[in-house]
């Protein structure tokens, strides 16, 4: 049995009366994990009201064994019943659940990415009668699979997708949504509320999102006064992003919390667009 150790402490660290909880078999812990980050939370057995939020962050560091050990073995979590585990992955696609057949799955992922041999390919039902088709490492699905036997796992970017038709501005025809890490970023682009493009981009600088804004404005052939972009993650390059797009667009802000949740009163101390991964993930059934 792992044994829990206060050596790692979280980046930030939000609770809610949690020392009154007695009973977590009737909890959820919904666990969101990147190259250099892990974040969690827990709430109730509704998904509706968040207790608990820890995010670590690793900066230049690869989350190692020995950190996913000391942080998964919090014991707050030890009699959870139902755990959510989703993992940041750059190899994922897109297919109309119409269209979709699930032998061959494979065929649909690989004609976007290649399937190694140390990969496993998942599915995702999304909202917009879609479905996701991604892959995880065999090892890493194994090794959190043997601290949680009541896992289920799940694509980071597939959640979210779910919760942005909620978002789209009503005075603009298309909105962008961006979730920057430090690595990487995801870019959606809602026409009204129909999704029209989702892609994430590994190792993409400030202007490369730039460009691939004004690609698709240019592509679809409307005014930029026609996008409204909204960004969201806990990366330090999120304000420079910001300050960046600003000098070309019209109409770009910070995204806001999902609606639909009950927070504890010290999240609203934190920005608004930290955590939407997260939350995506706690209202992802």
């Amino acid at each position: 049995m792992i044994q829990y150790q206060e050596n790692l402490k979280p980046t930030i660290q939000i609770d809610n009366n949690l020392s009154n909880i007695k009973d977590y078999s009737n909890y959820t812990c919904s666990i969101l994990i990147g190259r250099n980050y892990l974040s969690y939370a827990l709430s109730n057995k509704e998904n509706s009201i968040i207790y608990l939020l820890k995010h670590y962050y690793f900066e230049d560091k690869v989350i190692g064994k020995n950190d996913f050990n000391e942080i998964l073995s919090d014991p707050v979590f030890k009699n959870v019943n139902n755990v959510k585990i989703a993992i940041d992955t750059l190899k994922s696609t897109l297919v109309p659940k119409i269209l979709f057949a699930a032998e061959h799955k494979q065929e649909y992922y690989q004609f976007v990415h290649e399937l190694n041999d140390e990969e496993s390919l998942f599915t995702q039902e999304i909202s917009q009668d879609k479905i996701s088709i991604y892959s995880l490492k065999k090892s890493t699905v194994g090794f959190l699979g043997s601290i949680y036997k009541n896992v289920t796992f799940y694509d980071a970017s597939s959640c979210v997708l779910n919760n942005y038709p909620s978002l789209t501005a009503s005075d603009n025809s298309y909105t962008a949504f961006i979730i920057i890490k430090d690595d990487c970023a995801s870019l959606s682009f809602y026409l009204k509320k129909d999704l029209i493009l989702h892609k994430i981009l590994a190792d993409v600088s400030i202007t490369d999102i730039t460009y691939h804004i004004a690609n698709f404005i240019e592509v679809q052939k409307i005014s930029k006064d026609k996008m409204s972009i909204q960004l969201f993650g806990e990366s330090i390059r999120v304000p420079i992003v910001y300050n960046e797009l600003i000098q070309y667009f019209p109409s770009v802000k910070y995204g806001n919390r999902l609606g639909n949740l009950q927070y504890p009163e010290t999240l609203f101390d934190q920005p608004t667009h930290y955590f939407f991964n997260l939350f995506s993930l706690v209202t992802c059934a």
